[in-house]
C-alpha cells in the first residue's frame, strides 16, 4: 500500500512540474521581446557577468535583457555569437545559470 501511495505522489509531483514552465515565471509576456527589456552592461549584476564570462569566454556581440519574475527578481538574457551561431543564456540575479540554446 505504501509503494502504491508513493507512487502516485511521484506521479502527481512530475505532473505538477510538467505544467510549469518557463513562461508562467514571468511578469509580462507582451510585446516583442516578450516582456524583456534591453539593457546596457552596466546594469547587469557583476555576478551575472561574471558567471557568462567563465562560461562563455569565447562569446562575441553580446547584449543583454532583464526580464522581471512573477514573484520577485529579475532573469538575466545574454544573447551572443559562439562562431557564426546564435545563443542565449539565462541567468538569476544572483549569477545562478538557468538555461541556455541556440537559436534556430
Amino acid at each position: 500500500m505504501k509503494k502504491v501511495l508513493f507512487a502516485i505522489l511521484l506521479v502527481s509531483a512530475s505532473v505538477s512540474m510538467v505544467a510549469i514552465n518557463s513562461d508562467s515565471v514571468y511578469a509580462a509576456r507582451s510585446g516583442k521581446n516578450g516582456g524583456s527589456t534591453s539593457i546596457p552592461a552596466s546594469q547587469v549584476p557583476t555576478a551575472v557577468k561574471k558567471s557568462f564570462k567563465s562560461m562563455y569566454p569565447t562569446a562575441t556581440k553580446l547584449q543583454w535583457e532583464m526580464a522581471p519574475l512573477y514573484y520577485g527578481g529579475n532573469v538575466y538574457t545574454a544573447g551572443f555569437y559562439l562562431g557564426t551561431q546564435k545563443w542565449e543564456a539565462n541567468y538569476y540575479a544572483d549569477g545562478t545559470f538557468i538555461s541556455a540554446a541556440p537559436k534556430i
